[in-house]
């Protein structure tokens, strides 16, 4: 066995023992990191330009609606706030209040036979000023970037 022979082998198990450590430490990583947090292969290998939306629910609002004469006329909204930064869904969920009084306001203030008239993407127009009016006056930025009808039930 020659000196260069000796030397090539060196180099070969150096790098071959140099690439297992490598894989351990990857294989490690990728093993033991939680599911929810993803591994470094995940944030190697994934598409970066994925958004992220989440939806918090606002369920039964009821509004009383103007009318003409004595006949009470109601409007039942469900409503999903859109979000692409999950730490905003606590906010949203903390704000829903002033979501719930925004929409009372400006609905309790129009007649039945007018909302009634209004499409979908009209009413939601409506309802993102109101909201952006609300937040603005009370000196918080918007936490959620869009409003969702889901349910708009009229008695």
């Amino acid at each position: 066995m020659t000196v260069k022979t000796f030397s090539l082998g060196l180099v070969i198990a150096f790098i071959a023992a140099a690439f297992a450590a490598l894989l351990t430490i990857v294989g490690t990583h990728v093993l033991g990191s939680d599911e929810n947090k993803g591994g470094m292969l995940t944030s190697l290998f994934s598409a970066s330009d994925e958004q992220y939306v989440e939806f918090v629910e606002i369920k039964n609002v009821v509004i009383t609606l103007q009318s003409i004469g004595s006949k009470e006329r109601y409007l039942l909204l469900e409503l999903a706030l859109a979000t692409n930064d999950p730490h905003r869904v606590q906010v949203i969920n903390d704000m829903s209040p002033a979501v719930r009084g925004a929409t009372v306001s400006l609905l309790s203030s129009m007649h039945y036979d007018t909302v009634r008239a209004m499409s979908v993407s009209e009413l939601k127009a409506e309802l993102m000023t109101a909201y952006d009016e609300c937040f603005k006056s009370l000196s918080i930025a918007m936490p959620f970037q869009d409003v969702i009808i889901s349910k708009m039930v009229f008695q």
